[in-house]
Parts: structure tokens; C-alpha cells; sequence
């Protein structure tokens, strides 16, 4: 029996494919503000992003900007909030964050510090309530994810990320924290509303072999520059140097709508027509 050639796909930000290597397209963010925080000192009835974090400094260091906490016996430890749904009586102008029951959905954030802290999916949203990830830092920059199911019903209020910091001398350094349905935390982006042209990957890498699993090392694949991007229901889901693209985990009997733009470095065109296409059933 013949073996089947497989076709593997991965993006990076250069044309080697070790810059921002990644075998999985980004999500988009479902939180807003999460790359320069400029809304973290609002008051909570004016929040219309989502990060909240007044006790922490802001720290700008090439091409970073990232929060900085340091715990004292007076401040508080709570510092950092990435809220979903506040509630309208506490934010009458906040976004809602639009998370649905029953799904997963992955928050991940880059950290370095000193000391343990924990993340909280806070409160009655998630099942467990509260879901928790306990960390130790170090002073190299890693990233962090916590996975969470959310509940049959979804509350109207105090749906939140929020970190805790209460040991006295500890520090945590933050930054690119990201909420996105699924279980993989795919690489940092701004949300649908920031996003530009040059935060998408910009090379595509294929190589074909008998494995069905990719390659986790850039070297293995040859490179482009990416020409075309698909959109799925109008969710960027790949790229492509040429106008072919397999589109993969649909969902049978289900109706979809493709569209593909054409990029130039850092431009984009607008996107095509919509071919709406339905999947089968399986006999």
C-alpha cells in the first residue's frame, strides 16, 4: 500500500521562518487594549476596553510595552484584569465580550518576574468557578495559557481574568495577554478592531511528506512571502503564495463563506466576493 503524502503549512514573520514561527494561524484577540494599555488607569463605570490594571506602571523597552507590578505589604494584589462582562450597571458602556456556554476558550500572557501568582477565570463563568492556573516566574519572558469551559449559562456580570500577586516582594512584569475560542493559544494579536496589515504572519512555509504531524522546526519548510489571505465567515484562517488553500476542521452539513484577499508587504487589498459552499454529510 502506497503511503499518503501529506501537506504541511506553517507562518512566521520572516523569510528564514524563525521569527515568529507557528504551525496554527493566529486568532484574532477577544480583548481590546492588550498591546499598550492605554485604558488601564479608567475608572471601571467608564471602561470600553477590556484590560484594567491601576496599580501596575507601564514599561516601554525597544518594541515592547509591557505592565510592571511589584507587591508591597500596602498595595493590592489584585492588579491586573482582563474583564468579559463586567455588567451593565457597573460598565453601561463596556463591549460585552462575546463568549459563548458550553466552549472553550484559551487566555495567554507573556510574564518574567520573581515569586508565584495566579491567574483566576473569576467568577460563575467557567466550569470549574473559578478556574486557576498557579505560575512561578523567572526572568525570562514565557508564556503562560489557561484553558476554560464556560458554564451552560452565561452570567451578565463579573466575567473576568484577573491576576493575583500576595507575596510581599515579588515582582511580575506582563505583557501580549490574549483570549481566544479554542483550546491552543495561537500567537499574540490585537483584537478585530486594532488588527493591522503587518501583524499577520507575512511568510508561509510548505513542505510535503508521509508524517501527519508538522514539523515544529522552520528549517523543514520552504518559504514564501504570502501573496493571499482566506477568510472563513470572515475570520482570517490562513495564507497562501498561490490562490489554493485547503481549508480544514469544518464541520459537516454546514454552510460556509469564503473570501481571499490579495497582500503586498504590508498592504491589503479588499476582499473578494463571498462563495458560499455546504459541506456534506457523512453517509
Amino acid at each position: 500500500m502506497a503511503d499518503n503524502n501529506y501537506l504541511h503549512t506553517a507562518y512566521a514573520n520572516s523569510a528564514d521562518g524563525t521569527d515568529g514561527f507557528t504551525t496554527v494561524y493566529p486568532n484574532l484577540n477577544l480583548l481590546t487594549d492588550s498591546k499598550y494599555f492605554k485604558n488601564k488607569n479608567v475608572a471601571i463605570s467608564e471602561l470600553t476596553t477590556t484590560i484594567a490594571s491601576p496599580y501596575s506602571t507601564i514599561v516601554k523597552e525597544n518594541n515592547d510595552t509591557y505592565l510592571h507590578f511589584s507587591k508591597t505589604e500596602s498595595n493590592y494584589s489584585d492588579w491586573f484584569r482582563a474583564y468579559i462582562i463586567p455588567g451593565s450597571s457597573v460598565s453601561p458602556n463596556f463591549p460585552n465580550v462575546d463568549v459563548k456556554p458550553n466552549s472553550q476558550y484559551t487566555f495567554s500572557v507573556w510574564l518574567k518576574g520573581t515569586g508565584t501568582h495566579t491567574i483566576y477565570a473569576y467568577s460563575k463563568w467557567t466550569i470549574p468557578n473559578p478556574t486557576t492556573l498557579t505560575v512561578t516566574l523567572t526572568d525570562k519572558w514565557t508564556r503562560y495559557s489557561l484553558t476554560v469551559v464556560t458554564s451552560a449559562t452565561i452570567p451578565t456580570e463579573d466575567a473576568q481574568f484577573f491576576i493575583r500577586s500576595n507575596i510581599v516582594g515579588s515582582e511580575i512584569n506582563l505583557k501580549k495577554p490574549k483570549l481566544e475560542p479554542g483550546s491552543i493559544a495561537t500567537p499574540y494579536m490585537q483584537s478585530a478592531s486594532e488588527v493591522t496589515t503587518a501583524d499577520w504572519p507575512k511568510y508561509v512555509g510548505t513542505y510535503v511528506d508521509t508524517n501527519p504531524t508538522s514539523s515544529m522546526e522552520p528549517s523543514k519548510y520552504d518559504w514564501d512571502e504570502m501573496k493571499y489571505r482566506v477568510y472563513l465567515d470572515g475570520t482570517p484562517v490562513g495564507g497562501s503564495k498561490l490562490l489554493s488553500f485547503d481549508l480544514e476542521n469544518l464541520k459537516a452539513g454546514t454552510s460556509y463563506n469564503v473570501q481571499v484577499s490579495q497582500i503586498n508587504g504590508n498592504v491589503e487589498s479588499d476582499k473578494s466576493e463571498s462563495v458560499t459552499f455546504k459541506t456534506t454529510l457523512p453517509k
